[in-house]
């Protein structure tokens, strides 16, 4: 997780520190460490941190402590980092082009937990990027941030103010756009999933707006047992995803027709 101090940001925990060094994307300025700690792990991101040229200052763990927060779980590690920027939907677009052709799109996602849960599942299925919508859409909090466990490191994410004009560009240049809708009558099993992809979901009340599902290509649902309404955001996108791993690597099964949603 991260929080802003007067020195400058703060990152704290033992895994998004390394990330954070091992991924370089960010300036880690210098790295704090409790004089306590110990262990395989902490010896990992010592020596990474060694390789990369950065500082190491040892403290007590109590001084680590006030630095990173009373509530921290800091696990003996700090570090002073560059905060995480955005990128440019334009870098993004051209990423997924020239990359693994996997874009996720979310639109008013409002639970930082939940974006943090997609932004980690996301660059761990190796998605080029993540669009955010601007209204009703959470940023990239601390929160979020520490969801995440370190995926800011390996994922680029981008504000976008004008999805719809965004998805149409997308659908210009190729890409296949499937939408999470819990209406929707493909099943997550059956969209074509093979070529390049854009995931798109909606908010955790309301869904995606109507725009946004009239420009997909097609409306996914997963199925649910009786009683049970919906499931997560985070969760559902996950599947999803994974779906689109599966069925590139076995390209000889992903081939028939989109199957219709079988409801319980």
């Amino acid at each position: 997780m991260k929080r802003r101090a007067e020195e400058g940001e703060v990152l704290f925990g033992l895994h998004p520190v390394l990330e954070a060094i091992e991924a370089g994307r960010r300036t880690v300025d210098r790295v704090l460490v409790a004089r306590e700690e110990g262990g395989r792990s902490l010896g990992r991101l010592l020596r990474a941190a060694r390789e990369a040229g950065i500082p190491v200052t040892h403290l007590p763990k109590t001084v680590l402590a006030r630095k990173a927060g009373r509530e921290a779980l800091h696990q003996g590690v700090a570090a002073w980092v560059s905060p995480v920027a955005y990128a440019q939907p334009e870098d993004l677009v051209a990423a997924a082009v020239r990359g693994r052709g996997l874009l996720v799109v979310l639109d008013g996602i409002e639970d930082p937990r939940n974006l943090g849960a997609i932004l980690r599942t996301a660059a761990a299925a190796g998605a080029d990027g993540v669009l955010l919508g601007v209204e009703s859409t959470v940023g990239l909090t601390p929160l979020v941030a520490k969801t995440a466990a370190g995926a800011l490191d390996r994922i680029s994410v981008a504000r976008e103010p004008k999805l719809g004009a965004r998805l149409s560009e997308l659908k210009a240049r190729g890409f296949h756009l499937v939408a999470l809708d819990p209406r929707g009558t493909t099943a997550w099993s059956g969209a074509a999933l093979g070529g390049p992809v854009v995931l798109v979901a909606g908010g955790e009340g309301r869904g995606l707006r109507r725009g946004l599902l009239d420009a997909a290509d097609e409306r996914v649902a997963l199925p649910l047992a009786a009683g049970v309404e919906s499931l997560n955001v985070s969760v559902a996108v996950g599947i999803v995803l994974y779906e689109v791993l599966r069925q590139r690597a076995n390209p000889e099964k992903s081939e028939n027709a989109p199957r219709r949603l079988e409801r319980p």
